[in-house]
């Protein structure tokens, strides 16, 4: 039984319903393995990944510090009137003043407890805080900021910031 290689293999409609199942079969387990594959890979240390948030501090034009805050945290800082303040988030975010509970635009000027508080977004990321008190605070001033990430709206970040004199 000699076949000749220039001659079409003859098969059966069977024979190539039975192919074309098989086929269709590799081609969904492949399918289906590479998607698991690519789901379990894991992410390096991607400071661009949405919810990544990294606080950045500058204090007076100087770098006090970064660190990472997990997203539905908070940062407690604190700075005497007068200094300035630049707070970045590692990643584009809206920021929220809040000065005695109410949410004040960026780029604002609000007087509040003896505090003239001026914030002013500088970046996609940043947003600067410049205080001053004209006289001696009555108590500290609390204010806050809130970093809602563009990427998503649910990864939101608290600097709690104390003015003190």
């Amino acid at each position: 039984m000699f076949r000749s290689l220039t001659t079409p293999r003859q098969t059966s409609a069977g024979q190539q319903g039975q192919w074309a199942k098989k086929y269709r079969f590799k081609s969904v387990v492949a399918t289906l393995a590479t998607a698991l594959m690519l789901a379990a890979c894991g992410g390096g240390d991607d400071s661009d990944y949405a919810g990544d948030f990294n606080i950045g501090v500058t204090v007076g034009g100087q770098f006090v510090s970064r660190t990472p805050v997990a997203p539905g945290g908070s940062l407690n800082l604190a700075i005497r009137a007068g200094e300035s303040l630049v707070v970045d988030a590692g990643e584009s975010v809206v920021w929220t003043l809040r000065v005695g509970g109410t949410a004040v635009s960026g780029g604002a000027q609000v007087l509040f407890a003896g505090a003239n508080i001026v914030a002013t977004p500088v970046s996609q990321s940043a947003i600067a805080v410049d205080t001053r008190a004209d006289f001696r605070l009555p108590a500290p001033v609390p204010i806050s900021l809130t970093a809602t990430s563009t990427f998503d709206s649910f990864q939101v970040v608290t600097v709690n910031l104390l003015i003190t004199n």
